[in-house]
């Protein structure tokens, strides 16, 4: 189904080309631009919707690519028609754009009506309508990028969700980043795997703080982007998955294992937004995970163990309380009361 200006919603497409004045052979005025007939696969414009005030409001439509610029300025529009010829045109009615179908019926009338020599003079090509042109071109592919992104995201999270959610996990934040190194440490030492651990630290200053230079023989554990010259050094190293994030309202991350994909996707598909959004897609209730949000917010630390069942849940949650963390939560304490 075709589209017309108004089917966007920017002020600006609408108002770039409407109330611009048509002129045509022997400097006769047509009227004006009223709208546009555009493809909504590719974003070209197809025709201009020109409403004739000598005609009593009657309008017409010209084929985009036959406008040209009138005059020596860029301010009005020249398509190669007489009044007369207009008259004999088919009048437009926005009920053709219902289907393909209505619209080929009344482009063929059209085509059988229209004078020839309209399709063959050439002139200065109009920047007024190019800049119209490129602008739903901009809108179109700003589009398609969007529900690539959102698509690439949608399929991070559902991945992550086949794969490695467990049924329980265990949040908490922390103030000091020694005190995340020594619960990491303890959780190594009592079997959790790299891949079950998730830490997510905001604000890039920090990452100086438990980053060591590249030239030392610290374990590896590269930051996504290694232009910053700093690689994860000792326990936290042993993680999975390190990698550097941008999130809307958040701003830089540094986040490493299963978290990761998640944070990735940013809540993609649901209406909560942003580290929130990933931590409700994980299973937590959303009045805790915007809590968690908030902490991240504030420069705390946030610290996840994903579980395979509530026993070992349990045990990650008394190391993470021997080791300083606050507003711990288990996420499966609702299925298990």
């Amino acid at each position: 189904m075709l589209s017309t200006l108004r089917d966007y919603q920017d002020p600006e497409i609408s108002s770039t080309i409407r109330d611009t004045n048509v002129y045509g052979r022997e400097d006769e005025k047509l009227g004006s631009v009223d709208d546009a007939v555009i493809n909504p696969e590719s974003g070209d414009l197809r025709y201009l919707v020109v409403e004739a005030g000598w005609l009593k409001s009657r309008r017409f439509v010209v084929p985009a690519d036959h406008v040209y610029a009138y005059g020596d300025t860029d301010d009005d529009l020249y398509v190669n028609l007489s009044k007369a010829e207009v008259e004999s045109l088919p009048v437009f009615d926005e009920a053709c754009l219902a289907s393909e179908d209505a619209f080929a019926a009344y482009e063929r009338e059209y085509q059988s009506i229209s004078s020839p020599r309209s399709h063959t003079t050439t002139g200065r090509p109009s920047q007024h309508l190019l800049r119209l042109q490129n602008r739903i071109r901009d809108f179109h592919n700003g589009n398609r990028a969007r529900a690539a992104q959102r698509e690439t995201r949608a399929n991070s999270v559902a991945t992550y969700s086949a794969t490695t959610v467990h049924p329980t996990g265990v949040y908490g934040v922390y103030s000091d980043r020694k005190d995340v190194e020594q619960t990491v440490q303890a959780l190594k030492e009592k079997g959790f795997a790299s891949s079950d651990i998730s830490v997510v630290f905001p604000n890039p200053s920090m990452t100086k703080e438990f980053a060591i230079e590249k030239n030392t023989k610290a374990p590896e554990g590269a930051l996504a982007g290694g232009g910053t010259g700093f690689v994860i050094g000792g326990v936290l190293g042993w993680l999975a998955g390190i990698g550097t994030l941008a999130i809307p309202g958040v701003g830089p991350l540094i986040a490493a294992g299963p978290i990761v994909a998640a944070l990735a996707g940013a809540g993609a598909g649901g209406a909560i937004g942003g580290i929130a959004g990933a931590l409700v897609g994980l299973g937590l209730p959303e009045l805790e995970a915007k809590r968690f949000e908030a902490a991240i917010k504030q420069g705390r630390i946030l610290l996840s163990v994903h579980s395979p069942d509530m026993r070992a849940a349990e045990n990650a949650r008394k190391v993470l309380d021997k080791y300083g963390a606050k507003e711990v939560f288990l996420s499966g304490e609702r299925q298990a009361a």
